[in-house]
């Protein structure tokens, strides 16, 4: 049966001309993002790694580590004191090293702050007990207790420390104490002499009595 004449005066107008063209340029590139453009961002996004170890290296070293391995590097403000880890090295890094991830990640560290320092607090004229407690609470460990003779601190009480007070010492350090064991009784802690003038030792071993 022949298209009535206004069809066909349809079907063969511009506009229908133009949305059929349209419509092939659209499947055209349909078919060019569906098969070339979705592939690259897919692979470029869906590319992984695995995390390389860093805990331990310098901060120059980690950072050359994770960039030349694809990653994005972050460090913490904050470090942490360690025991172990050296001043400026990393300590801890998140996420763990082996894990998969995503290329271009962010992988956080966090810096050594080496071992914590703490100030020696002045102990004398405390009690044994009170200056035990004392070194404890400051994260050092007592060491030895000695008794010296004292003609005016009365029996028990702290006469002096070894390292002396006020030194700067680090977390664990060891710490003596000298305390009064009345006017004529107890041994006194001898002072490190080496590398001093004869003249120097001598003074300071006299001011002990």
């Amino acid at each position: 049966m022949a298209f009535p004449t206004f069809l066909k005066k349809v079907l063969v107008s511009p506009v229908i001309k133009a949305l059929a063209i349209v419509a092939v340029v659209c499947f055209v590139v349909a078919i060019i993002i569906d098969l070339i453009v979705l592939p690259i961002f897919a692979g470029r996004f869906a590319s992984r790694g695995n995390i390389p170890q860093v805990t331990g290296l310098s901060a120059d070293s980690a950072t050359a580590v994770l960039t030349e391995a694809g990653f994005v590097v972050e460090w913490v403000p904050e470090g942490r004191y360690s025991s172990e880890v050296p001043l400026d090295f990393v300590l801890v890094q998140q996420p763990a090293a082996g894990r998969e991830a995503k290329l271009g990640r962010t992988i956080f560290l966090t810096k050594s702050k080496g071992l914590r320092e703490v100030t020696l607090p002045d102990l004398r004229g405390k009690s044994r007990k009170q200056a035990s407690m004392s070194i404890t609470r400051a994260g050092l460990v007592e060491g030895l207790a000695i008794a010296g003779a004292h003609v005016s601190i009365p029996r028990g009480v702290v006469i002096r420390t070894e390292p002396a007070a006020l030194s700067v010492l680090r977390i664990g350090d060891t710490v003596s104490v000298v305390y009064s064991a009345g006017e004529k009784n107890g041994k006194v802690l001898l002072p490190n002499c080496s590398g001093m003038t004869l003249d120097s030792a001598k003074s300071e071993i006299e001011k002990l009595g």
